[in-house]
């Protein structure tokens, strides 16, 4: 038994999860910190480290591509209303039209 009368009985039972009133005391406690350290210590046989690190980036580098992908597509639709015929803003004012008839083409400056 530690000096905070934990036993180890009960940590065994907080390893299994059939002890769920230990949690807020292992935070605080290094004597039993130290006791699940070393139950823990070599129970896993990889190192899970760069595993999830590289899933971590890669989750990152999806959602910079998602919004690369909304940004692009915005960008095509202020474009398309903009440029295209008949929305509102592509289309051609009356004024607009009598000014696009009088542009010389390249075939009246050959003459």
């Amino acid at each position: 038994m530690r000096d905070c009368r934990t036993s180890d009985d009960r940590l065994f039972a907080f390893v299994d999860g059939i002890e769920t009133d230990l949690e807020t005391h292992v935070e605080t406690c290094d004597e039993c910190q130290e006791f699940l350290a070393e139950l823990w210590i070599g129970e896993l046989q990889a190192d899970l480290a760069e595993p999830v690190l590289r899933q971590i980036r890669f989750e990152e580098f999806l959602r910079e591509i998602g919004q690369l992908t909304i940004d692009v597509a915005g960008a095509m639709g202020r474009a398309f209303a903009e440029y295209v015929p008949g929305t509102e803003r592509g289309s051609l004012d009356a004024d607009d039209e009598a000014d696009a008839d009088n542009v010389p083409s390249i075939e009246d400056d050959e003459e």
